[in-house]
């Protein structure tokens, strides 16, 4: 997808070291993040370790189960969803796919891009069942270790195993050529696209429905089916996570940061920011800092 409408932001993305672990447990994030569970994508290639429980992985396509010490990788640029019950306790290592990339015109990046570019490998489900899977896993609990017990050299300690997940992604992962999309997933993305370019607008379903080609009714059809929700409801979640980082990361003034998400009406923009996050806006910047 292109980069302008990419959904989801890595906090740490302008870090010389821009990795990123998020650990979920109990159904609550353990490291500062907004409680935000919707379809989304990065740019970031993301593994997910099962320390405890089920957790359910759903994409425009299909729905991956985790189990307690299995594993997945989901690529760059895939909509999914994370579900998790509250039993669960999981962890979430991601890496900004383009800056694993070696030199340009260095073979590796052939091999990098034959996992990681165009749709041969959305997903990957990681279990006991082979030797190369439980060698990945390994290598998770490594990564998983790390949080606790930072090794020396931790920066390059961290980017041998992602390389090293990916190539045994690359020698052993079913890797399959492109697939067409269905026609309510082309609409479905093509609507999820026009959010993301266009959610600080008073966004219509008459707009929606002329972004993916269709009447409002299969538009409305489309995104219900893959998305589980409305396209108003995913509007609102997305301008609330949106104003979440603009707390998290600027000094702008919350009444500015509520209109430039979309919220013209800043005691609803309070309002719906408590009842997802469960913090007033001036007390998530305060403990997002």
């Amino acid at each position: 997808m292109p980069e302008s409408y990419l959904e989801a932001t890595n906090p740490n993305a302008a870090k010389a070291f821009p990795y990123l672990i998020r650990e979920t447990a109990h159904g609550e994030s353990l490291t500062f993040d907004p409680a935000f569970h919707i379809m989304h994508w990065h740019d970031d290639l993301q593994f997910l370790y099962a320390a405890d429980g089920v957790i359910d992985v759903q994409t425009l396509r299909e729905h991956v189960t985790v189990r307690r010490g299995e594993g997945i990788f989901i690529n760059k640029d895939v909509v999914h969803c994370i579900e998790a019950g509250k039993d669960a306790h999981y962890y979430s290592f991601l890496y900004p796919a383009d800056q694993l990339r070696f030199l340009p015109g260095s073979p590796a990046n052939d091999d990098l891009a034959a996992v990681l570019d165009g749709d041969a490998l959305p997903l990957c489900l990681l279990t006991e069942a082979t030797e190369w899977e439980r060698h990945a896993l390994a290598l998770l609990r490594e990564l998983l270790q790390f949080t606790t017990e930072r090794p020396a050299a931790y920066a390059l300690n961290v980017l041998v195993r992602l390389l090293a997940l990916v190539l045994l992604l690359r020698e052993h992962a079913p890797l399959a050529p492109a697939k067409a999309d269905d026609v309510n997933a082309i609409r479905t993305k093509q609507v999820l696209q026009y959010i993301a370019a266009h959610y600080a607008e008073d966004i219509t379903l008459d707009d929606l429905a002329q972004s993916s080609a269709c009447s409002k009714s299969a538009c409305l059809r489309a995104f219900r089916l893959l998305m589980k929700t409305t396209p108003y409801k995913y509007l609102i979640e997305y301008r609330l996570e949106q104003a979440a980082l603009l707390l998290r990361q600027t000094n702008e003034p919350i009444g500015a940061i509520a209109e430039t998400v979309g919220f013209h009406h800043f005691s609803l923009f309070g309002k719906s920011f408590k009842q997802k996050t469960g913090m007033t806006p001036k007390d998530y910047r305060i403990h997002g800092k």
